[in-house]
């Protein structure tokens, strides 16, 4: 699964917007590299937005021809929290890359997992206090530290200079982030970023090159969307006529006992059969 971004909104000198261009999301088949999904969407909003919706219609796409979607390979633009909770929550393994802001452990504050706190190298404990929001709707949690605490501790100098006391703000999303970096580092991971490569960027190059995505001529989303799925239809269509089927020619032998009526002894003689 990928998407295709060329821009976002542009504007004018008076600041209205002059140009609009819209995200190519694919769900591409790693077996065959046959474009299972595709839809547009507007260019102002991120790809780990769009992720819950593209996966929802091809799970339904995919159920309804009796095919079950268990691994999803996404690129960079993709990981979120929320998208890693959610397809969990769907049985099925994301195989998307955790990005670099992400850091599993804070140097010098070592996180207690069951009682869900933080302990500073001068061993004050920072608790949980509250929930934020992210831009793109995603859960903070926030771990703050005791005033009196951090006003007297000898070490306020260099750990928080001109703050009254020292904060943490860490992802609410954490066990799934940590889950997803596993994999990512894990050979199987490193071996699923070449497979989406291999996989989604010569399909998108395609599209790009000879069906006309470079540029789309048409107005609204749902034209875009139209564009986008005739395009993806006639590189099914052109995969599909250069498919073969495989014909495998089995080899069975079947053994034959026949008595001779001089000798009274066995016969055996020896029977080809071909099946294909």
């Amino acid at each position: 699964m990928v998407s295709y971004q060329p821009a976002n909104l542009k504007g004018g000198p008076s600041g209205k917007a002059r140009k609009l261009n819209y995200n190519c999301s694919l769900a591409v088949d790693t077996a065959e590299g046959v474009i299972s999904h595709v839809q547009a969407d507007f260019a102002d909003c991120r790809d780990s937005q769009s992720l819950p919706d593209i996966t929802l219609k091809l799970r339904q796409r995919l159920a309804h021809n009796e095919v079950r979607l268990e691994e999803i390979l996404a690129d960079t633009g993709y990981p979120n929290g929320s998208n890693y909770a959610l397809l969990e929550g769907w049985n099925n393994t994301g195989w998307i890359p955790v990005f670099g802001k992400y850091k599993p452990q804070i140097d010098g504050f070592p996180y207690d997992p069951v009682a869900d706190q933080f302990r500073c190298a001068a061993g004050k404990i920072l608790p949980f206090k509250n929930f934020d929001s992210q831009a793109d709707g995603g859960l903070l949690k926030i771990y703050r530290a005791a005033y009196q605490d951090c006003q007297q501790c000898p070490l306020k100098p260099t750990c928080i200079s001109n703050s009254k006391c020292r904060q943490i703000t860490r992802t609410a999303y954490d066990a799934f982030y940590r889950r997803a970096l596993d994999r990512q580092q894990s050979r199987r991971g490193k071996r699923m970023k070449r497979l989406r490569q291999q996989t989604v960027e010569p399909v998108l190059g395609s599209l790009v090159e000879y069906t006309g995505l470079r540029k789309i001529n048409v107005r609204g989303k749902a034209g875009a969307h139209k564009v986008m799925l005739m395009a993806a239809v006639a590189f099914n269509l052109k995969k599909y006529m250069k498919f073969t089927t495989k014909f495998t020619l089995n080899q069975a032998i079947a053994l034959k006992v026949e008595w001779s009526l001089t000798s009274q002894g066995p016969f055996i003689g020896f029977t080809t059969l071909f099946l294909n």
